[in-house]
């Protein structure tokens, strides 16, 4: 095994090095030698970052129940048709946040997405006491005994809390979907400085590769309809436009103005089709798992160039609507990162 040394520098822009017979990760004037312990530090710390967002996604899958049936801008009444739907109480996160804002303190620092985890924490802890009282108050139908009273005297409270706290999530989830990609890139790194250009390594870059490629995907979820917007679809409906529109509503989300940086998909992608080659070229020993997953890197490209060629025609629109061509390389994507574990197990949690 080969001895390892390497700088922690996360989000300052990161190079290898040789230093005396290791391998040294150097970031802007200077470098820090560090250990196989501070990178499983930054695992650590990256994964708690990764189950904060996930549970407390909750809120927003919430919020977006309440959104499909009140009024926004009047607040409940009592009378919806959709009153029932009420909104999804939240999980029980207090210790995971405590230690999440705990860690944003500590090494291995990375500034930007450290202060906004702290900045999201602080939104989700002022949202969620009022959310709850409202869920609660809703699953045990209190509108039935106060007339709505209560309901009516929280929505000006959830409001603005609640559109703090999206804010905030909008920001924090790129920023840690970047750092993940940056302490990916440690792991791997120090994967191939430890044993070698092995399968394990050909596959875990070459499925780091694919992250990124899949990272120029549109992440942002889409925007519900509400109870008024549905019946709008619904009374649109005719013959010529039924599947447009029996589809709109049957998904049940507002069509999308995002898209594809194009520039970025390009170049996401020929670096994984670089990455594909050296996973094509590997003739060492390979695990006999590596079978079932060798063809996946290189049929993955082909999908990827196929969807490449209209995806640059439509402005980066393509993927607009989740096309079958989208729901092709999706699935493929998520098979090869299960594939993969049975080769290379990353450390790191996944973030959707």
């Amino acid at each position: 095994m080969h001895f390892l040394s390497f700088a922690l520098c996360l989000g300052d822009g990161l190079r290898w090095i040789a230093v005396g017979g290791a391998i040294v990760l150097a970031c802007g004037p200077s470098s820090v030698r560090a250990s196989e312990a501070d990178v499983q530090a930054a695992i650590d710390k990256a994964n708690l970052y990764v189950e904060t967002a996930k549970n407390t996604e909750r809120a927003v899958d919430s919020w977006e129940r309440y959104a499909s049936w009140v009024n926004m801008k009047t607040g409940p009444t009592g009378k919806e048709r959709y009153l029932t739907y009420g909104m999804y109480e939240l999980y029980d996160v207090e210790p995971l946040l405590k230690e999440a804002r705990d860690a944003a303190g500590l090494e291995p620092r990375a500034e930007a997405v450290d202060a906004a985890m702290v900045r999201y924490i602080s939104a989700y802890e002022a949202l969620a006491p009022v959310m709850q009282e409202a869920a609660a108050y809703y699953e045990r139908q209190g509108y039935e005994a106060d007339k709505m009273a209560l309901g009516k005297a929280l929505h000006p409270k959830m409001v603005p809390l609640a559109t703090a706290f999206m804010a905030e999530r909008k920001v924090m989830m790129p920023l840690l979907r970047a750092h993940l990609r940056e302490v990916e890139a440690l792991e791997v790194r120090a994967l191939e400085a430890a044993d070698g250009p092995t399968a394990a390594f050909h596959t875990a870059n070459v499925m780091t590769a694919l992250h990124r490629v899949m990272d120029t995907f549109p992440r942002e979820k889409p925007e519900q309809m509400n109870a008024e917007e549905l019946d709008q679809v619904m009374s649109e409906i005719g013959p010529e436009n039924f599947s447009e529109k029996f589809d709109q509503l049957m998904s049940g989300v507002k069509p999308s103005n995002a898209t594809i940086d194009v520039a970025r998909f390009g170049a996401a992608l020929e670096a994984y089709a670089k990455a594909v080659e050296g996973f094509e070229g590997f003739t060492g020993e390979k695990p006999k798992d590596f079978a079932k997953f060798k063809p996946m890197p290189g049929e993955m490209k082909i999908v990827l160039q196929e969807f490449q060629k209209p995806l640059a025609k439509s402005g980066g629109r393509e993927f607009d609507g989740g096309g079958q061509m989208v729901m092709r390389l999706t699935q493929r994507y998520y098979d090869m990162i299960n594939e993969s574990q049975s080769v290379w197990g990353s450390r790191l949690r996944h973030l959707p």
